[in-house]
């Protein structure tokens, strides 16, 4: 027992003394000067030179290695600083072997010879130039800059900042401060103090600070009047940008792909290029099927518009019912009357018999929160019927529907990814989404049936809102009647020229047609009509579509500076 409690001391003791050996060995690295000139240019680049006079006492080492960061995190993104100019030489100006590596997010720099050891104290110069270091600000522009790092393995016994100015500054309009310590603090530098050339002028300011322990360093902010600096063009600093942050660039080429796409996939064919004025709807299409050709869209005006049409053939009546006090609002009867429906296509049949299912008479009030489900169903067959005649070789509404779902699915995308991209990844794919849904408005396609079927809706336009003294032109103009304003009428609501329309005919009517009935009577014309119409529209769309509740650059370092922020930094050590 005593002779296994021998041995365990004997090992303590072994352990012990072995730090004991290791700890005077890593103490003896050190940095005896590390001294730093910045040389600020006027186009908004610094030029630096770090002496650093390295001891490696005993311990035998190749050189030492220099990190700098490059990129950060800045307005929402990445930023990072360009180097460049790259040199290494000793006291004597020799040059040094090195090389520059991205290690991490910085520049390593690896000083010394891999086939050489050194030891004791070694000099060492480096230089290089950075740019898109500076800040600028409305008052004035900055140098914030960590001018030691707060990453040396090694202490840094004594250290000195000089920085030299692109021209002399009066020092009411110049500000400046040194911070010391580990990264965070705000403990003011040993010394700083102006280089005065004349009174008041200033050329270069002069910081320095005393020993420096593993982790610590030393971090300088100059604030400078506007105009000492050449400020990067806005095209330039987007151009920066970009390179930073390729994500900006991801709208742009969503841009070009979608033209592309559009002109192979969603652009009509060519039709005839002239529109000539025509005297009825082509094809015997209905006012739905019209309203949807044209604009590539079913609305809810086009399914009143189809049950005015009902009326005008003679299936529908529709009675206008007065209001009667103050809380009650104006309503309209529907009638169906018994006329042989063989001639309805499937989407009027379907309107039919969702308005009335198995009743004679309706109020228009009676299909309020019932009847938007039929409506949707009503819209899908006007869709799928332009399909199955041609005019279209694919729903629009199902083409716009895949875009969106695209749209939506990008968006939720850009939301995810912020944490990794920053706001400004996030906006870029957000802008690529609403690129993709504004696209996907334009992308569905019609067929050489449907542009030459548009081209003759277009005419029919023309020939519903022309003047009155203009119609006299047209050759075989049909003759003014009663029969014909109310034949096109359904036709010019879906084409917004029903009171152009109506102009033409407002001395032809002496009381209602037999399919409207209105207890206002007197004074009757065209024009009363339409707008008894534009009401009884207005009160169809709200109606049929209503639906119950329940089914609807950086920050300054005057404001936050401290030892270890800014840009430049990093640390070094040996190797």
């Amino acid at each position: 027992m005593l002779k296994r409690k021998k041995i365990f001391f004997q090992i303590c003791l072994i352990i012990i003394f072995s730090i004991y050996l290791a700890l005077p060995a890593a103490a003896q690295e050190k940095i005896n000067n590390f001294e730093v000139e910045i040389d600020i240019n006027r186009d908004g680049s610094i030029n630096v030179k770090e002496l650093i006079v390295y001891d490696f006492g005993n311990e035998e080492k190749h050189g030492i290695f220099r990190d700098i960061p490059y990129k950060y995190k800045a307005g929402g993104g990445s930023f990072k600083l360009r180097f460049s100019d790259f040199s290494v030489t000793d006291k004597n100006g020799n040059d040094i072997i090195f090389d520059v590596d991205n290690y991490k997010e910085s520049k390593r720099i690896k000083i010394g010879d891999p086939d050489v050891l050194i030891s004791g104290v070694q000099n060492y110069a480096i230089e290089y130039k950075v740019d898109r270091v500076l800040n600028f600000f409305d008052d004035y522009d900055e140098l914030y800059w960590n001018v030691t790092g707060n990453e040396w393995a090694a202490s840094i016994r004594q250290s000195k900042a000089i920085v030299n100015l692109p021209e002399s500054v009066n020092t009411k309009e110049l500000k400046f401060e040194c911070f010391t310590g580990k990264s965070g603090s705000n403990t003011k530098c040993v010394s700083s103090r102006l280089n005065f050339i004349a009174k008041d002028k200033v050329d270069s300011i002069i910081f320095s600070d005393d020993s420096l322990k593993p982790g610590q360093g030393v971090t300088i902010v100059i604030g400078f009047p506007k105009g000492t600096i050449e400020k990067p063009s806005w095209f330039k600093s987007f151009l920066e940008i970009a390179r930073d942050n390729w994500i900006v660039i991801l709208p742009l080429l969503a841009f070009v792909f979608f033209i592309y796409f559009w002109k192979k996939y969603g652009k009509d064919p060519l039709g005839r290029k002239t529109i000539i004025a025509e005297f009825t709807a082509p094809d015997n299409l209905s006012p739905a099927e019209v309203g949807t050709i044209i604009d590539e869209r079913a609305h809810k005006k086009d399914v009143s518009a189809e049950i005015i049409n009902l009326a005008v053939r003679g299936h529908i009546k529709i009675t206008y019912i007065e209001k009667k006090g103050i809380l009650k609002a104006d309503d309209y009867e529907l009638e169906k009357l018994t006329v042989g429906e063989d001639s309805l296509n499937d989407f009027q049949y379907a309107l039919l018999k969702a308005l009335f299912a198995d009743k004679k008479k309706i109020r228009l009030s009676d299909l309020k929160d019932k009847f938007y489900k039929d409506l949707n169903d009503i819209i899908d067959r006007i869709y799928q019927t332009t399909v199955n005649k041609g005019y279209f070789p694919k729903n629009p509404k199902k083409v716009r529907g895949f875009y969106m779902g695209l749209a939506i699915a990008v968006l939720v995308i850009g939301w995810f990814v912020g944490p990794f991209l920053g706001w400004i990844g996030v906006v870029s794919v957000w802008i690529t989404g609403i690129l993709i849904l504004i696209f996907g408005n334009v992308m569905p396609k019609k067929t050489k049936k449907g542009v030459l079927a548009r081209e003759k809706i277009l005419g029919l336009k023309m020939y519903l809102e022309v003047a009155e003294k203009d119609r006299i032109n047209f050759h075989n103009n049909p003759k003014k009647n009663p029969k014909v304003f109310e034949k096109l009428l359904p036709f010019a609501i879906v084409l917004g020229v029903e009171k152009k329309w109506a102009k033409q005919f407002e001395d032809i009517y002496r009381e209602n047609p037999k399919w409207y009935g209105s207890a206002t009577a007197r004074n009757f014309s065209a024009l009363t009509l339409v707008n008894n119409l534009n009401s009884f529209q207005s009160q169809a769309n709200s109606t049929l579509s209503s639906a119950p509740s329940s089914a609807s650059s950086g920050a300054s370092g005057f404001s936050s500076g401290g030892s270890g922020g800014g840009f430049g930094g990093g640390g070094g050590g040996s190797w």
